[in-house]
């Protein structure tokens, strides 16, 4: 079920929205663009959130979890300057999402990435970790940034790996949850 809140709703209100979501920085990489989220993306958020692919951030979800938490990787935007992108891949908008943002017990902003299943397998989640992770560096000026990663999801750590991020010991220490916390370092600074 569609709840109301999820519709859009042409008029004032939408052209408002589209003039807030176009400020919001556009990242292009050579197959994907990582764009503002828009309402009708919350449909591929919802179907991952609530499906087996969430299960390593603690789902499935329903659908009024997947909302608030698509919503507040949204709001990160006008709170931190910095949140939830969706990844328009060439040929399957909404393809994914990466974020630069916050749940509200991170200590720190995250470099985060999902993928429906129609996207996984073509390299899509690098080459948006990268964009994103180098806009951190580059636009936002941050020396690092984390990826809190299940230690049951191979897939997620050796995509760390091949990004060259490092475990950091000392963070995972203070989560003390057996969350891994791959450390990404601005290029030629050392950890």
């Amino acid at each position: 079920m569609t709840a109301p809140v999820e519709q859009h709703r042409p008029g004032p209100g939408a052209r408002v929205a589209a003039r807030l979501g176009g400020r919001l920085p556009v990242l292009d990489t050579r197959r994907l663009q990582l764009r503002g989220p828009r309402i009708y993306d919350f449909e591929a958020f919802a179907s991952i959130y609530g499906s087996d692919r969430a299960e390593h951030m603690g789902g499935p979800f329903s659908r009024a979890e997947a909302w608030a938490e698509f919503t507040n990787y949204t709001a990160l935007w006008l709170l931190h300057g910095h949140g939830l992108w969706t990844i328009d891949a060439q040929v399957q908008p909404s393809a994914g999402f990466v974020t630069l943002g916050y749940e509200y017990d991170d200590p720190e902003a995250e470099l985060g990435v999902f993928l429906t299943e129609e996207a996984q397998g073509h390299g899509y989640a690098q080459e948006a970790l990268i964009a994103a992770r180098d806009h951190a560096f580059t636009a936002l000026d941050w020396d690092s940034v984390v990826s809190y990663v299940s230690p049951d999801n191979a897939r997620c750590i050796r995509l760390m790996e091949a990004l060259d991020a490092q475990r950091d010991d000392i963070a995972e220490a203070e989560l003390d949850d057996g969350t891994l916390v791959y450390r990404h370092i601005r290029p030629g600074e050392s950890a």
